[in-house]
């Protein structure tokens, strides 16, 4: 019996390279005798909607789109508790996730792995009692860049619009006080960035180490940053985090289960790349192979 599959496009992620390529997407499901139903997202927050109002009748959901499309689907799959395979052609301007997975470049070539591939677990995130995030859930410098960033401006320089906002972002960074306990081990102090990841690439600027990240080990790498004494330092240390050095006393690497901030102030948090809010108190929780996503 021919499986069904759901595959949810955001037309306007990236270049439009979705848009562009649907047929081909959409021809290669149906020549692996899928049964396809396209569904075309209009606004933020569609595609988690789709999924939670007939993921359940797929055997196969697939999310083409950039990492805030995959976010959707993955929030709509653990609500659910869906129990088929998760897909991901990506077509957004950084893919973050995509890297991490080692997916290839090409969409077609997404494609076939979803159809001949094999679909292994993966931890995923739990922000707070109600949200849930892919690979990163972040506070600080350059947060607010993701969401931020024009989605035309985006789609004409590509990567390259991340670092043009960045660098006019550097002149806003401030320290937060906190204290971050992660699996009850707190840290006390300034810090200027905080992240919660599961992927080598952070904004696809900050890049971890392959032996530095496991997408299966129940834990979320914990990236804190203290906030530098004055310009040089902190230009030091942005120098450091994009040339991968993470051995500085400003910086910090833990691993947990489960990590919480509390912070005197409510500060804005972003969650694979879109707005979460401001939050004066998060807390972060591994939710250890819960979803099973095609990868090499």
């Amino acid at each position: 019996m021919p499986k069904k599959l759901l595959l949810l496009v955001n037309p306007c992620s990236g270049k439009m390279r979705a848009k562009r390529e649907l047929l081909t997407i959409v021809q290669t499901f149906c020549d692996a005798d899928f049964l396809v139903n396209v569904r075309i997202t209009r606004c933020r927050h569609d595609a988690t909607e789709f999924v939670l109002a007939y993921g359940k009748e797929y055997d196969v959901l697939v999310a083409c789109g950039g990492d805030g499309t995959l976010n959707e689907v993955i929030s709509g799959a653990l609500q659910i508790g869906f129990p088929g395979n998760i897909g991901f052609i990506p077509c957004g301007t950084t893919n973050d996730l995509a890297n991490t997975l080692g997916l290839p470049k090409s969409v077609l070539d997404c494609s076939r792995l979803i159809v001949e591939g094999k679909a292994k677990y993966m931890d995923f995130g739990a922000f707070n009692k109600n949200r849930y995030f892919t690979y990163i859930a972040s506070f600080g410098a350059f947060t607010e860049v993701s969401y931020n960033t024009d989605q035309k401006f985006k789609n004409t320089l590509g990567h390259l619009a991340y670092i043009a906002e960045g660098i006019g972002a550097v002149d806003k960074i401030k320290p937060y006080h906190m204290v971050v306990t992660c699996d009850g081990q707190p840290y006390e102090d300034d810090f200027i960035f905080g992240a919660a990841a599961n992927s080598l690439s952070i904004g696809g600027i900050v890049k971890l180490k392959k032996d530095m990240v496991k997408l299966t080990d129940g834990q979320h790498e914990l990236l804190l940053v203290r906030n530098p004494r004055d310009a040089a330092h902190l230009a030091g240390l942005l120098g450091d985090l994009i040339a991968g050095k993470f051995t500085g006393e400003n910086i910090l690497i833990l691993r947990g289960k489960r990590i919480q901030f509390a912070c005197e102030e409510s500060i804005p948090w972003c969650v694979d790349g879109e707005f979460a809010g401001d939050h004066q108190t998060v807390e972060i929780r591994n939710l250890h192979e819960r979803l099973k996503i095609y990868r090499p």
